[in-house]
């Protein structure tokens, strides 16, 4: 079985974050109607503050010290009020789904970041709300479930966000 472990992304693995990040984007596209630009990658945003900013957590997800996936993790004030916490993107390369992969990483987050999470995705993604219900559920901790919308290029998505309180009493059994 293999077992991930988290590294954290700096200046100097950058360039490998931003190519990983461009796979997730094209992955994303399927529920964000995204296109991509002239240059044949899809438009980024600047990626740079996660790497350069100290309320921004963002990690590979390795197994056998090779990336497999990325966790990205923000802090105020990136994010809603009452929120310590919010697991902003969380991607494995498809051949490494279902191994629990996701899984170990995001409890490593939750092992090093206690409080109040919430986490947002696109009701479309399946796959996603049926990771997070399932972690969640799993953990038996309260969960609140919020639809919303949001418009990205001109598209209006529904989403799914789950706000839920992580301790260390509830999963460092």
């Amino acid at each position: 079985m293999m077992k991930a472990t988290i590294q954290q992304i700096t200046h100097t693995n950058k360039e490998q974050f931003e190519n990983l990040f461009n796979y997730y984007l094209y992955e994303l596209s399927a529920y964000s109607q995204e296109d991509i630009g002239t240059e044949g990658t899809f438009e980024m945003e600047d990626i740079s503050p996660y790497y350069r900013d100290g309320r921004l957590y963002p990690y590979f997800i390795t197994i056998n010290d090779k990336n497999v996936g990325f966790i990205l993790v923000t802090s105020p004030p990136y994010v809603a009020e009452a929120v310590d916490y919010s697991v902003q993107e969380l991607f494995v390369l498809p051949k490494y789904r279902g191994a629990n992969i996701a899984k170990d990483a995001v409890m490593q987050i939750f092992k090093l970041y206690s409080g109040r999470y919430e986490v947002g995705m696109f009701k479309s993604n399946l796959k996603a709300v049926k990771f997070w219900t399932k972690l969640i559920s799993t953990l038996e901790i309260p969960v609140s479930v919020e639809d919303g919308l949001v418009e990205i290029g001109g598209n209006v998505l529904q989403t799914c966000g789950m706000k839920f309180t992580v301790s260390c009493e509830s999963i460092c059994n």
